[in-house]
């Protein structure tokens, strides 16, 4: 099969997440930090291409208002925000941008690689330059609000994919550099990996590519990201939080769910009404004023209180 960075960090996040977006394909409103950050690399690519003759400021910021489109945004205010905020981002990308002190061998590279006999590594590296001293740099631009640590930028899995795809498209590379380009902060974080460890990502693709094949529930998974999951409304684990107003037979089974979370006592006499309950809702998450209970993958009932 052919995996992507992204499909194996939503897979390993979470299974079912994966199959909304990979398998069934369910479309979800555009995200204003996607687009935000799709026009910026976008620009940034265009401006690469002109190397050595890059373009003026101006004009980088006419294709900005030429492509912004106000109606990704919840509010004019917000789309106003991240509009002077990619103003500022381009201008400190030209600033800093020396052309022709670089060879840049390749931007908006594609790539597929071999993992084995059955799977293949895609993806896409926004820029490759050959340094002097015969290394090659792998420049992966952010638009992030927020400027990671370096400790960060040493264990980001990401960058070791892309070293892993360096070694395949340039396997005469001398060195290979791997830097994060913050364009907020006009700042450069540059990490390297050992063979071991690229051996290790190498492994890590391929298994999750292999448990992929074999998957039959794809189960939601709890993880630090869910409230930012385009599917909640569709997860068994998120559903009932934004589930209109109560039914009657919900409302006797709230009534448990405060007995359960009040009264421990009484657990092995409720425990069957509510999974009845959720069972009949197809649902794994209540969400109670006095807690969470969330049904677990070996059938037990756990409680998380307010």
């Amino acid at each position: 099969m052919k995996i992507s960075y992204s499909a194996f960090d939503t897979f390993n996040r979470c299974p079912l997440q994966y199959k909304f977006s990979y398998i069934d394909r369910v479309k979800v409103p555009e995200k204003p930090e996607f687009f935000f950050g799709g026009l910026i690399h976008e620009i940034v690519h265009y401006a690469l291409t002109k190397d050595p003759i890059i373009p003026p400021v101006d004009e980088l910021q006419k294709i900005l208002k030429d492509k912004w489109r106000e109606d990704v945004f919840p509010s004019k205010q917000e789309s106003d925000q991240y509009f002077d905020f990619g103003v500022e981002m381009l201008k400190k990308f030209h600033a800093g941008f020396k052309p022709g002190l670089r060879n840049i061998v390749a931007t908006e590279k594609r790539f597929q690689v071999p993992l084995n006999d059955k799977h293949v590594l895609s993806g896409i590296i926004d820029r490759v330059d050959k340094l002097p001293i015969g290394s090659l740099e792998v420049i992966d631009y952010k638009t992030s609000k927020k400027l990671p640590t370096q400790i960060d930028v040493d264990k980001d899995k990401q960058l070791c994919i892309y070293n892993l795809a360096i070694n395949s498209l340039w396997p005469d590379a001398k060195d290979i550099r791997l830097t994060l380009y913050f364009l907020k902060f006009d700042t450069k974080l540059t990490t390297t990996r050992r063979p071991d460890e690229v051996d290790s990502i190498k492994a890590e693709i391929i298994q999750t590519a292999e448990n992929i094949e074999v998957e039959k529930e794809f189960l939601p998974k709890d993880n630090p990201l869910c409230d930012w999951c385009d599917y909640q409304k569709m997860c068994p684990l998120k559903k009932h939080k934004f589930a209109p107003d109560e039914k009657l037979e919900e409302n006797t089974i709230d009534d448990v769910i405060n007995d359960y979370i009040s009264a421990q006592n009484k657990i092995s006499e409720l425990e069957p009404q509510i999974h009845k309950h959720f069972d009949d809702q197809k649902i794994e998450r209540f969400f109670h004023q006095e807690g969470i209970v969330t049904r677990t993958k070996n059938n037990k009932l756990s409680i998380k209180k307010s």
